[in-house]
């Protein structure tokens, strides 16, 4: 009987051992994976700029950054809007036309006064994380969803100037515009877009909410994305939100020349 008691005990021990193990294991796995997510900052994929005419701004944006008309797509029956994708270095540039007439996009171009720059859209690799960092800041989102299954989180553009837009994508590199299946024309006199100016009150405050929201490193009124930057700058009314792009300029003599499209200032710098 002590034999078999301790056969028995010993039986149920390795059972314990190896349950153990397996645990840990998991548990180790699981530490690695929330570990390789926090290494991945956030990082901007792509800037919208709102417009009555896609057609007039792409031809001075064609014109000044010496690019081909970019991917057209009309979404009209079932977003409301067209819009055309470029790109420009490894970042996607969006126009956005309003078509229904009862499209949200034609009331914010109504207070807005005309065109400008709607939208800065970036990537998270843990949504969960994120809304959690959200819901702490006491953030109202305006649009918390599935959109065409990518998880989809958007901020108040009323807070932050303009609308901060962020996705967990089903790919890592499948972003919207489809970069890498699409046949996208270089710029012959941009490189990449380096920077945006985000006009806002309390540029300072809110240059620090962004900070901790993304997990991104903060100097006064500047957030670092990875290789791109949005800096806070003052509002002057009735213009606030996206309202500059600064372009990695090709040729260097070609630094400091800038234009007005859109609404939007676009810098070579």
């Amino acid at each position: 009987m002590k034999v078999s008691n301790i056969q028995v005990d010993r039986r149920v021990f390795m059972a314990g051992a190896a349950a153990a193990t397996l645990a840990a294991c998991a548990n180790a796995d699981g530490a690695v994976a929330l570990a390789q997510r926090a290494e991945r900052p956030h990082v901007i994929r792509h800037y919208v700029l709102a417009t009555s005419s896609i057609e007039g701004v792409s031809e001075q944006l064609q014109d000044f950054l010496q690019i081909p008309q970019g991917i057209r797509h009309d979404m009209s029956e079932h977003l409301g809007f067209r819009n055309e994708m470029m790109k420009i270095g490894e970042t996607m540039f969006e126009l956005v036309q309003p078509v229904a007439p009862d499209h949200r996009l034609h009331r914010w171009l109504r207070e807005r006064g005309g065109d400008g720059g709607y939208m800065i859209v970036l990537q998270t690799f843990d949504a969960e994380r994120f809304r959690e960092r959200a819901y702490g800041e006491h953030l109202r989102l305006t649009r918390d969803m599935q959109f065409r299954r990518q998880d989809m989180i958007q901020f108040d553009p009323v807070r932050f100037g303009t609308h901060f837009e962020t996705y967990q994508y089903s790919l890592p590199n499948g972003w919207w515009g489809d970069p890498n299946g699409r046949d996208y024309q270089p710029s012959r006199v941009a490189a990449e877009i380096t920077g945006a100016d985000v006009a806002v009150e309390n540029k300072l405050e809110i240059a620090a909410q962004i900070g901790r929201l993304f997990e991104s490193p903060v100097e006064g009124d500047t957030v670092r994305f990875v290789d791109k930057r949005v800096r806070f700058v003052d509002a002057a009314p009735p213009w606030r939100g996206l309202v500059a792009l600064d372009l990695a300029a090709i040729n260097r003599a070609d630094a400091g020349r800038y234009a007005e499209i859109g609404g939007v200032r676009f810098r070579l710098v």
